[in-house]
């Protein structure tokens, strides 16, 4: 019995497709690929009856697989856990927006035009918007454009905006650092020693699930949470792909063991 990875192949601009097929096949690992619509209602077919089943692709396949009992054996996805309110309780004061206020639209865009550019972003990993520094024009402007769209967030996160020196991407697996990299402001796939031991006592502590990633910052020379992602939907940048499909796909096998 094999993992198979059900990737999402129509993401324009994305590598990740590539990787995940050239990790599998190297691994032998089945790799199917298929093609997602925005707004699409219903899960592709068929896919196999048996078997562990790991699912990458954009927040429309993941949120689908997680509604059907055979698709979301794959999704390491809980809306509760994944959000803002939640990173707070695990992670306390290492979390870069312990501070901040979640805010209605009307509430956020007082306070700017009140206090001047404040730092927003959705409270959850759905990423309805990548998170900025706004002015009170910018978030009408956002608002209008994102008014239709299903993962709207009724509330914003609110905060004063902070210098990020560098972030680093952690893919975790049954609380392991399987691999990751720095994505910004360059790539690198080193992992500083200080940042290891930051993250594996975090990670001892508290994870949002079993397969996910660790986003973390150094601010004001401080080692910072910046958030979780949904690994079914996460970049890779420089880390060993092969390494965590690896990882996740023993991982699938042995929980159906």
């Amino acid at each position: 019995m094999t993992s198979t990875w059900i990737v999402q192949t129509n993401i324009k601009g994305s590598e990740t497709k590539f990787l995940l097929k050239k990790a599998c096949s190297r691994l032998d690992y089945r790799f199917l690929g298929v093609d997602i619509q925005a707004r699409q209602c219903s899960l592709p077919e068929p896919i196999p009856e048996s078997g562990p089943l790991v699912v990458h692709g954009t927040t429309t396949l993941v949120c689908l697989a997680s509604n059907d009992p055979r698709f979301k054996e794959g999704v390491f996805y809980d809306e509760s856990t994944f959000q803002h309110q939640a990173y707070c309780q695990g992670f306390g004061a290492a979390y870069i927006n312990a501070e901040a206020t979640l805010m209605s639209w009307e509430e956020a865009e007082n306070e700017i035009t009140k206090c001047g550019q404040k730092f927003i972003k959705p409270p959850d990993d759905l990423k309805a918007f990548t998170g900025f520094v706004a002015s009170a024009s910018s978030l009408v402007g956002l608002r209008s454009k994102l008014d239709t769209s299903p993962t709207f967030p009724e509330k914003i996160l609110v905060s004063r905006p902070l210098e990020v020196d560098a972030e680093w991407r952690l893919f975790v697996v049954d609380g392991q650092i399987i691999s990751g990299s720095m994505y910004r402001p360059w790539g690198d796939a080193a992992l500083p020693d200080e940042l290891l031991v930051f993250a594996k006592d975090l990670i001892s502590h508290w994870t949002p699930a079993p397969v996910f990633v660790l986003d973390i910052g150094r601010v004001e020379d401080q080692w910072k949470v910046i958030e979780c992602n949904c690994f079914n939907w996460a970049r890779f940048y420089l880390s060993r792909v092969e390494m965590i499909v690896d990882a996740v796909s023993q991982r699938q096998l042995q929980c159906l063991l």
